[in-house]
């Protein structure tokens, strides 16, 4: 334990963790959180927010084991709605996990809260989340962007087949994805990090890439070097991402003759095996005048096949 370090009520944070469940907090109230909402009384312990808004976080225990049905058809009965509600919830519940834990270590972080069992948010973030200081203050930084997308996700469900669909017009991302914004946000906020992350899905029409995200993100000037509007910043953004895409697609189309080239001359190299000596021999006992037509007609393929791969080839 780290000089200044006090007793720790975290200590068995990873074994609630492993049992699937949360202390009870003493005094609350059980409570269970329906599909819906609302809050009914129950047997398991719920986890109290601020403003006592109470609301239980879903464990494996609180889903179904995955039967296969096969023969199921038609519209959904009222149970199976039920499960895929709970199933969406759950869905919900893993992509919001990122971004709730960095927001809730902001909050520990800007209220020194972690004064209660350490010295340092360091020393609490190493101890308790296992995290360096580095790696959780870029959490910290992304988590806006989350929070943002998932304030556009409080509206209702539009209706599709079975009352159930995504979310209209919220871009998914991940954690890592938010973490490539990371300089985008720290210099203009996660607003214009949002707006950045939209206009290259807009601007290459595919799921942008951590990849393809933090390539475009290390071109773009710091603010502390070149300050942009959001207006300049997305038009580079988009001139960046339209680039990538012409030589990605110049890439991935020399990648296909490559991979044709392969695929013929894997032929070739099997219609070599198959005329075996032994194999040849059998057909010309079997019916000489037809093995031989076929000989020649693999002999003839075969030099008009060697001759325009030698006239192919780059001149030394």
């Amino acid at each position: 334990m780290s000089k200044g370090t006090k007793a720790n009520p975290f200590k068995d944070r990873q074994a609630r963790k492993a049992a699937g469940r949360f202390a009870p907090v003493p005094g609350q109230q059980d409570v269970v959180s329906t599909t819906r909402g609302d809050t009914v009384s129950g047997s398991q312990p719920g986890i109290t927010f601020a403003q006592g808004r109470p609301e239980k976080m879903m464990t494996l225990a609180d889903l179904p084991e995955p039967i296969e049905t096969p023969d199921a058809t038609g519209d959904l009965s009222e149970d199976e709605e039920q499960i895929l509600a709970l199933c969406m919830r759950g869905i919900q519940q893993f992509e919001d996990a990122w971004w709730v834990m960095g927001k809730a270590m902001a909050n520990i972080n800007n209220r020194r809260l972690y004064r209660k069992t350490h010295a340092t948010f360091a020393d609490f973030a190493r101890e308790v989340f296992g995290k360096s200081r580095p790696s959780a203050y870029e959490e910290m930084t992304s988590y806006a962007i989350g929070e943002l997308l998932s304030a556009r996700a409080d509206r209702a469900f539009e209706g599709k087949s079975n009352g159930v669909s995504s979310r209209a017009d919220t871009p998914s991302i991940t954690k890592k994805a938010a973490g490539a914004l990371n300089p985008i946000t720290k210099d203009y906020g996660p607003e214009t990090s949002v707006a950045v992350h939209e206009t290259i899905k807009d601007a290459t029409g595919q799921t942008v890439t951590v990849k393809a995200l933090t390539g475009i993100v290390q071109q773009l000037p710091r603010k502390q070097d070149q300050e942009l509007s959001q207006e300049q910043l997305t038009a580079l953004v988009r001139e960046l991402a339209v680039k990538a895409g012409n030589e990605r697609q110049t890439s991935d189309s020399q990648a296909s003759a490559v991979a044709a080239l392969r695929i013929a001359v894997k032929q070739l190299e099997d219609a070599h095996r198959a005329l075996a000596p032994a194999r040849v021999k059998k057909a010309l006992e079997e019916d000489a005048s037809g093995a031989a037509t076929l000989l020649a007609d693999a002999k003839s393929a075969a030099e008009r096949a060697a001759a325009r791969a030698s006239a192919s080839l780059p001149r030394t």
